[in-house]
């Protein structure tokens, strides 16, 4: 099954909670892209945050890097995190078609 999981809001527990389970599903053989909208951005800057040390561990899990909006975030801001984060996330598409997934989830 394919995947599109939306982490949308700064609560770290629901960003953990959907971050969880994006982890346990690829643990599982599924294929899971991770969306990391503006809000989550100031817990992936927090090294002491759940959600950042479960995105520097994306590898692990065959993930592939998160994505984070073009039109909020460019190459500089993403020069603000850690480099092991930084490994860890990609500009999203222009266009995501929804319809490539099976389901998209939204936390």
């Amino acid at each position: 099954m394919k995947l599109l999981i939306q982490l949308r809001t700064a609560t770290e527990l629901l960003s953990y909670e959907g971050c969880s389970l994006a982890l346990t599903l690829a643990t599982f053989g599924h294929d899971v892209q991770l969306y990391l909208d503006a809000p989550v951005f100031g817990l992936l800057m927090q090294p002491n945050s759940r959600l950042h040390g479960m995105i520097a561990a994306l590898d692990l899990y065959d993930m592939p890097k998160a994505w984070l909006p073009d039109d909020v975030f460019s190459g500089w801001l993403t020069g603000m995190v850690l480099e092991m984060i930084a490994s860890q996330l990609v500009l999203a598409p222009e266009v995501i078609d929804s319809r490539e997934f099976d389901q998209v989830l939204t936390f």
